[in-house]
């Protein structure tokens, strides 16, 4: 079957297009699935240029979150049946309860197990959530990765109540996933990003308040100012070192500030993370029953990701390139056919 690989994880330059053996025969519990779409995330880029570490096999398969049809089923599952549309979980281990350590708690794609940039895959039935009726396979293969630690950015620490607020940051996927879980909880959205325009292109796909950073140095001050001198009662944290100081500040005493990305590096030691009165709480993405929740949220309110870009199976490359770029909003999309 046709695949993309990475032999030697140095970038970009090192994926190539491979003609690979199909997986074996089904075991018990197991299910085949045609590999139809996926989406590229940040983590992306950084497994195949081995920051997450040397691949456990021969080569990387990258990319985690891919989205497909059941096409072959073992003897015992239940779960799901033949024909039917899947995304598969980022974290297979996972299925509810508080996150442990595991061999898949790095996700697909990463050193420990292989993505989904191939024509077939086989995992156990405990590994795939159905879609949607009405999501296509680009848009259910956005959700694995960033709707779910968007989620649990959200929902992590205690039910997000209407009329609280929520501070994000920029376009990317998590951003416009917590941006639009928020508004259906009823929250109010608070949004910084780069430039005017895109500041105008957040508002209207929801935002209420848009900042931008460039222009206004000191946002945190100007989301004090929007709450009323309180600060947001949750932050989704997403640029790292150079902005987790902000975000304690505009986040109100005994708010959360969800720590999902570090864009810029690790916070220092001396971060006021440590004494800011704000329950910090890293985000490992989320539980195959925060998944599920979440299909059942999009299912009710039939809610559509937004999608920056297509790209066909061949192009992952360009899209990759597109991603590293930044500029795009929402989420890059690669389809297999």
């Amino acid at each position: 079957m046709k695949a993309f690989v990475s032999r030697s994880q140095k970038g970009l330059e090192s994926l190539a297009i491979e003609e690979i053996a199909e997986p074996a025969a089904l075991g018990y519990g197991q299910v085949r699935i045609a590999m139809r779409a996926a989406s590229i995330n940040y983590r992306d880029l950084l497994a195949i240029s081995g920051f997450l570490g040397p691949s456990a096999f021969e080569y990387l398969i990258p990319v985690s979150d891919g989205a497909g049809e059941v096409i072959e089923i073992a003897a015992d599952v239940w779960r799901v049946k033949v024909g039917e549309r899947v995304a598969l979980t980022f974290n297979p281990d996972w299925i509810g309860g508080d996150w442990q350590p595991s061999l898949g708690a790095r996700g697909r794609g990463g050193s420990s197990l292989q993505g989904v940039m191939c024509e077939q895959v086989v995992v156990n039935q405990a590994e795939v959530v159905a879609l949607p009726p009405h999501l296509s396979y680009e848009e259910g293969a956005s959700l694995p990765c960033a709707a779910v630690t968007a989620w649990c950015a959200l929902c992590g620490g205690g039910p997000l109540m209407p009329g609280m607020s929520v501070l994000t940051q920029g376009g990317g996927g998590v951003s416009l996933f917590a941006l639009q879980f928020a508004k259906l909880f009823g929250a109010r959205v608070i949004v910084i990003s780069s430039s005017p325009e895109r500041c105008a292109q957040l508002k209207r796909l929801g935002a209420d308040e848009a900042i931008d950073y460039n222009a206004v140095p000191e946002w945190h001050k100007t989301v004090r100012e929007l709450t009323g001198g309180t600060g947001v009662d949750v932050t989704v944290e997403l640029g790292g070192a150079k902005t987790v100081d902000r975000s304690l500040g505009a986040t109100r005493l005994g708010g959360r500030l969800a720590l999902v990305g570090l864009l810029t590096g690790a916070p220092n030691s001396t971060s006021s993370m440590f004494s800011s009165s704000v329950e910090i709480a890293p985000i490992r993405v989320g539980s195959r029953q925060h998944f599920e929740a979440i299909m059942r949220a999009l299912a009710f309110h039939k809610v559509h990701p937004v999608i920056d870009s297509r790209y066909s199976f061949e192009q992952l490359p360009e899209a990759l390139r597109r991603l590293q770029g930044g500029q795009h909003l929402g989420k890059i999309a690669i389809s297999f056919s």
